[in-house]
């Protein structure tokens, strides 16, 4: 009974084979793929047939390859950013903001005000004044633990923070109004100083004008600024000029080798890192600043199709800092670079932004969040998660500078203004003083208009089916079609061939043994045209052998009643 059960199942396994092998065969004889059908083509020899074979596996080659191709393209660069227009109005955008850092970092006369403060009677002159070397420069801190444990043990030992040392530098920096001179917005003098803001940067304390909204309410500081500001027009007459002075004479702690100041023109919700990005102006230089706007953004299809990880940037709304508005890519790092110093060292530096319950940290910590920022800084694509927005602001300065003053700037009225206001001398003391200690600079639009980019889908799941079906009839010849045809023969006619060989079991004895019936077949047109042969009577009245033409269905009627029906 085993053996029987076993030859059943091994005729069974065995007939199934038969009808695959069949049903393949009848599937290249009418496919619509280019080249199946000459692989069973009757009379062909084997040489034919091996070559329409490489001719096919080529085309599946071809065909394979730069469909790969086209899915690694779409999948690795699914967006295009290209130009939208050159001519974008660049009223259209904020004004950029603008940070200017003295290299002084401690007025010298205000300092030894600051220490007049009871608080800080048992505090020398050198000793804050190295003190606040290490605040307004991190990298002093590197490799210097020692004189920095000490520092820390000598003002625990005296009850004075780390806050209480934030206030002396606040306090002992130089301000807006001792370095600006002259401010001029749009041709007018007023309201210019309102649009400054005295805040904490990584450069020490610096004046930025047209920044965006900032408030810590640890150390104190909230900036009252409104909508950032626009301009209508292009030109240093449509834009910001300041006279700014250096007062190199009260120069204390400096985080530069020479006189003068650091510029930095960015976005006003970008943080001003202008120790990295920042360009300098020397006293005795007139500058101008012609900026270049350009700006970028999204369409929906992008936001709502394309993973952000794919399109290398973030939209709004995607991502969420805690302590800045608006997402950009240097206030991320900021935030990263904060949290993570508050998970080593379990403090931040004054300059960056915290809540109410972040510590400021003390001089023994200065080592661990300076090589923070150091790591941050040079590996910040890897451990910080912080994409560019796809709608953005970039401002690009073009920066050009002469002598100042010229030799006609004595006869001005600005010039007469400023010296009488700075209480100096109207004639060569006074024009010496502005060479050594003085500079003018302009930002203001090079052109009222600006290139505008436009990121959108390069490839939609339209444009991927459309390039791949074009491969695939090329190379292939397939369609539409061709898929169907595929699903048909292979499982539909599968399945219903399955199924019908037990009720054409009782056809066997009526068929010879060496007959088509017998074996099962289900032959397609041409290979029955091939092979059955019908017996008409020739021009002598004797019947002979004709063969009927290939792929005709032009039968005797006895034969094709002995044909299976589908």
């Amino acid at each position: 009974m085993f053996r029987n059960s076993r030859e059943k199942i091994e005729r069974a396994q065995q007939k199934s084979c038969q009808n695959d092998q069949r049903i393949f065969k009848q599937f290249c004889e009418n496919t619509s793929i280019h080249g199946l059908k000459y692989l069973f083509e009757d009379g062909s020899r084997l040489i034919e047939r091996c070559a329409w074979l490489l001719v096919f596996l080529s085309g599946i080659c071809f065909s394979g390859y730069f469909c790969w191709q086209m899915w690694e393209k779409w999948k690795q660069s699914p967006v295009l950013t290209s130009v939208e227009t050159q001519l974008y109005p660049l009223s259209n955008i904020f004004f950029p903001a603008v940070t200017v850092c003295n290299v002084n970092k401690v007025s010298k006369i205000k300092l030894q005000d600051a220490l007049r403060n009871p608080k800080y009677a048992n505090v020398s002159y050198s000793e804050m004044q190295s003190t606040l070397r290490y605040m307004t420069k991190l990298d002093r801190a590197i490799n210097n633990e020692r004189p920095l444990k000490e520092l820390n043990q000598f003002y625990k030992s005296r009850n004075i923070s780390a806050l209480d040392l934030f206030k002396i530098l606040e306090e002992t920096a130089p301000s807006c109004s001792d370095m600006v001179m002259d401010c001029n917005w749009l041709g007018l003098t007023k309201p210019c100083m309102e649009f400054f803001s005295f805040l904490p940067t990584d450069d020490g304390m610096c004046c930025t004008f047209n920044s965006a909204k900032y408030f810590d309410p640890m150390l104190g500081i909230q900036s009252s600024a409104s909508e950032p500001l626009r301009v209508n027009g292009n030109g240093y007459r449509m834009g910001l000029n300041l006279v700014i002075d250096a007062n190199v004479d009260d120069y204390s702690v400096t985080t530069g080798k020479f006189d003068g100041f650091k510029i930095l023109v960015h976005a006003p919700e970008e943080f001003p890192d202008v120790a990295d990005r920042g360009f300098v102006i020397g006293p005795g230089t007139e500058t101008f600043v012609a900026v270049k706007g350009t700006t970028s953004f999204n369409t929906e299809e992008v936001a709502r199709e394309v993973a952000p990880d794919q399109r290398q940037c973030l939209v709004e709304g995607e991502k969420k800092l805690k302590y800045f508005q608006h997402y950009s890519r240097s206030a991320c790092m900021v935030e990263c670079a904060t949290r993570i110093m508050h998970d080593n060292c379990q403090c931040r530096p004054y300059f960056l932004r915290g809540g109410n319950t972040s510590r400021l940290c003390e001089f023994t910590s200065y080592t661990c969040i300076s090589n923070v920022y150091e790591d941050v800084r040079a590996r910040g694509d890897k451990i910080c998660d912080c994409l560019p927005p796809c709608a953005d602001i970039r401002y690009d300065p073009e920066v050009s500078y002469a002598s100042f003053p010229g030799r006609g700037f004595n006869l001005t009225r600005t010039f007469k203004r400023l010296v009488q206001e700075r209480n100096l001398s109207a004639g060569t003391d006074g024009t010496e003083y502005f060479k050594t200690n003085v500079a003018m600079f302009h930002v203001y639009y090079k052109e009222k208009t600006g290139m505008r980019y436009r990121t959108d889908i390069r490839f939609g799941i339209e444009d991927f089916i459309s390039a791949m079906g074009g491969l695939l009839g090329l190379g292939l010849g397939m369609s539409f079609i061709s898929v169907i045809e595929l699903v048909y023969f292979f499982i539909v006619r599968r399945f219903f061939l399955q199924h019908r060989i037990p009720s054409d079991q009782t056809l066997k004895s009526s068929h010879s043994p060496n007959s088509d019936e017998v074996r099962k077949v289900w032959p397609s047109s041409q290979t029955l045209s091939s092979v059955m042969t019908t017996m008409e009577p020739n021009v002598d009245g004797q019947r002979g052998l004709q063969l009927v033409r290939r792929g005709s269905l032009n039968l005797p009627a006895h034969m094709q009643a002995r044909l299976y029906k589908y």
